[in-house]
């Protein structure tokens, strides 16, 4: 009995394909691309971090960074249509390799709210902008199944701008006390964690 549900515990583990935000469904307009980075655990915590990063740093980068991450994923959600419709051969390709630009934001997000302030200001602005990018290239590829490509696109963007602003809010509140930034720091090497395990 115990040896089978073992071997049913690692057959899930190791044969069932990989969960994320991206699928080609629920893609009709304004509400679904609001809600499609709400839905996907890896894009919420993403975003999310986002905010929370740019908190920690304060000054203008509260805006700078989760601004900046909007912009690269419009011009990567762009580089993913252009793929889709006229570079299908690599789709498979691309999907892979932003995948995991999509697992490493979850990693090193958390980590950069882990060791607060550690990292340069240039450097977080360069992550962003390459997992801005990676975000919008995997939903760049799913924007012409849609059903209006265009209200989903500005729904997206709307839902992503408004979980930056989300962890913004949370970042500003914890880092008033050392308890409360303890207790995001220890939040950010949880979603660290995480992401290595969606790595694995």
């Amino acid at each position: 009995m115990k040896l089978n549900l073992i071997l049913s515990f690692l057959s899930f583990l190791f044969f069932t394909s990989s969960v994320n935000a991206h699928t080609f469904t629920g893609m009709v307009g304004f509400y679904d691309g609001l809600s499609h980075p709400v839905l996907g655990i890896d894009h919420f915590l993403a975003m999310v971090s986002v905010g929370i990063v740019s908190a920690q740093i304060g000054g203008r980068a509260i805006w700078t960074i989760p601004a900046t991450f909007v912009l690269m994923m419009i011009v990567g959600g762009i580089i993913g249509m252009l793929v889709e419709v006229f570079f299908f051969d690599l789709e498979t390709l691309v999907f892979y390799v932003v995948e995991f630009g999509i697992v490493f934001s979850v990693i090193l997000l958390g980590l950069a709210i882990a060791i607060e302030r550690k990292i340069s200001t240039n450097i977080i602005m360069i992550f962003i902008s390459i997992f801005g990018m990676c975000h919008g290239l995997a939903h760049g590829m799913e924007m012409p199944w849609a059903v209006n490509p265009i209200l989903f696109a500005l729904g997206f963007a709307s839902g992503t701008a408004t979980l930056h602003l989300f962890g913004v809010g949370i970042g500003s509140l914890a880092i008033k006390t050392k308890f409360s930034s303890i207790v995001l720091r220890i939040v950010g090497f949880g979603c660290a964690l995480f992401g290595i395990s969606l790595l694995i």
